[in-house]
């Protein structure tokens, strides 16, 4: 039994690193456990008092890294095992009927900002999808903030009765 250096070590990792990083990621298809299990095959090899035959330290290591894997996947079988299953779980897809109900009213609020005056939907797009500041808003049009929010409530209470009408329709 012959004890490994930290030169060889080196050498070791200087020469197979990328090789036992992709040989491990193979294993357990993460990138940061790959990482993770490689620096930790390396210790283990180094912390080695001895090894019977010091003539294929790669292979040796390789084993190390296979080993070290089996264990990572065991205990991440064993981590997700131990949850108990939520039945109260709401699907996220929506139902067609909600879907339709959406696709309508996305179509009513379309219609109510294309029939507002220019200024007034300048004013309501900057705030609600630039998410513009009142002032930022002002400055940019010209206008004072006082009639920034004048415009923004004729938009919002256009935007609601149209909403309102297409409901009752």
């Amino acid at each position: 039994m012959s004890v490994i250096s930290h030169d060889v070590i080196l050498h070791l990792f200087r020469d197979h690193r990328e090789a036992v990083v992709g040989f491990l990621f193979n294993r357990v298809r993460c990138p940061d456990a790959a990482q993770d299990l490689s620096q930790e095959a390396y210790l283990r090899l180094l912390r080695k008092s001895g090894v019977a035959h010091d003539d294929n330290l790669a292979g040796y290591l390789f084993r190390i890294a296979e080993r070290l894997a089996i264990d990572y996947l065991r205990s991440s079988q064993r981590a997700f095992a131990s949850e108990p299953l939520n039945e109260n779980i709401v699907s996220p897809q929506p139902e067609p009927a909600d879907l339709t109900l959406l696709r309508e009213q996305c179509d009513l609020l379309l219609d109510a900002i294309a029939s507002m005056s220019k200024r007034v939907r300048a004013v309501f797009l900057l705030r609600k999808i630039d998410e513009m500041s009142y002032s930022e808003i002002a400055r940019r049009l010209g206008i004072s903030e006082k009639t920034v929010q004048r415009h923004l409530v004729k938009a919002m209470l256009h935007c609601h009765r149209r909403l309102e009408l297409g409901r009752r329709a």
